[in-house]
């Protein structure tokens, strides 16, 4: 089978495709790829698949994305480009990632007069995302952008895959929930678990840390916003030292832009000051070394229908790293968290704070806890344990 994968970036960052290609083409499928190549960047090959990439400048990708529901331009782009690109490389199915990419496919698959299957990745619970992402928030980026028109698709857009891809069965129950055209056969969970071998490539060395460790250590690592509860973890935090006990908060991650102000100035006031320590960026290779140095870590996210949509790729760093997690009740984590006994889940504030007193008075039950995490990675979590669910997926489309 030749396998066309459709991803709306330049796909060499994007770590869930990459695994995924590797997985197809280690089980003997054809693998070919249509993206982005933006103007000014440089790629590395990638090899094993075939790559063809739509030449064109950031800024004008944003600013058809940012229009796509009110002049679907950016739809017509890609149905043209999908449509030669099945012909051109005698695609015989389409693996389509992200929920707003359904209709370009859909529609490049019947130009094309091929009669080919679409598999969906759903990459998160898009038609709830989209309406907390900044780029829409404000009375005219609202207006243009149209946010919540992505719910009015969303039923005829999961109409077109035979095959939808979820990060958990917790997103995949809630979509069956909400569709009655849906069956469960239809779905195949593949979660973003790590890679053990390239885990294996990474070491924890602390010396390229630029960073002197005084007390114990609260990390919070991903993309620094308001939406993922970095706020609820700095006054959480801030409770906690001002009754006496002695820790550290270390936020590691890019500040979304909307968000710059309050955050700079929350970690810049005087009893934070010289307690919060914060780092724009760290090649992922470097985490190992973060993590080792860090004694706790936290993953606050609001919980909302996104982040129930499925389990956080921090938390399976976390765990990798063997250190205890504190985290909001997000369903899909919390499961995890729970059945594994690999941290502790808050539902408010007060819990938050609660909890991370617990763990700074009770180093074995840190350890406990991230050792218990750990395990749960080794043994289930992980790209060997969960990569015959995809090539499954393919495999059955070849006998129907």
């Amino acid at each position: 089978m030749r396998i066309g994968v459709i991803v709306d970036n330049d796909l060499n960052d994007d770590k869930r495709v990459l695994r995924e290609i590797e997985i197809l083409k280690g089980s003997g499928y054809e693998v070919f790829a249509l993206c982005f190549g933006f103007r000014g960047k440089t790629y590395k090959k990638i090899e094993g698949a075939d790559i063809t990439r739509i030449k064109i400048s950031k800024r004008v990708k944003d600013f058809l994305f940012f229009f796509l529901n009110t002049l679907p331009a950016y739809e017509w782009l890609w149905s043209s480009r999908i449509r030669n690109f099945i012909l051109t490389n005698k695609i015989d199915s389409l693996h389509v990632h992200d929920l707003y990419m359904a209709e370009a496919s859909r529609s490049g698959i019947q130009k094309s007069g091929k009669d080919i299957p679409m598999v969906l990745d759903l990459h998160e619970n898009y038609s709830y995302a989209v309406t907390s992402y900044n780029w829409t928030k404000g009375f005219l980026r609202n207006l243009i952008a149209q946010p919540r028109k992505w719910q009015a698709k969303e039923e005829r857009l999961l109409s077109y895959p035979k095959r939808i891809i979820v990060l958990s069965d917790e997103f995949r129950d809630h979509l069956l929930n909400r569709f009655d055209f849906l069956s469960a056969g239809s779905f195949c969970t593949f979660p973003n678990v790590p890679d053990l071998k390239q885990m294996q490539k990474f070491k924890a060395d602390r010396e390229i840390i630029p960073l002197s460790k005084k007390a114990p250590v609260l990390l919070y690592f991903g993309v620094v916003a308001e939406r993922r509860g970095i706020f609820n973890a700095i006054n959480a935090f801030k409770e906690v030292i001002s009754n006496g006990y002695d820790a550290d908060l270390l936020i590691i991650g890019p500040v979304d832009r909307k968000d710059r102000k309050r955050f700079f100035s929350q970690i810049g006031m005087p009893d934070l000051k010289q307690k919060v320590r914060y780092i724009p960026w760290i090649d992922i290779s470097e985490l190992p070394a973060y993590l080792d140095f860090s004694d706790i870590c936290l993953a606050p996210f609001f919980r909302n229908p996104q982040h129930d949509s499925g389990v956080a790729n921090k938390i399976f760093d976390y765990m990798s790293g063997k250190k205890p997690i504190i985290a909001s009740d997000c369903l899909p984590q919390q499961k995890l968290i729970e059945k594994y006994d690999c941290g502790i889940i808050y539902r408010d504030l007060k819990e938050f704070s609660d909890s991370i007193v617990r763990l700074l008075n009770d180093k074995d039950l840190r350890t406990k806890m991230g050792i218990n995490g750990y395990n749960a990675i080794i043994t289930e979590f992980n790209l060997e344990k969960k990569k015959d669910d995809l090539i499954n997926l393919y495999n059955g489309l070849l006998i129907n």
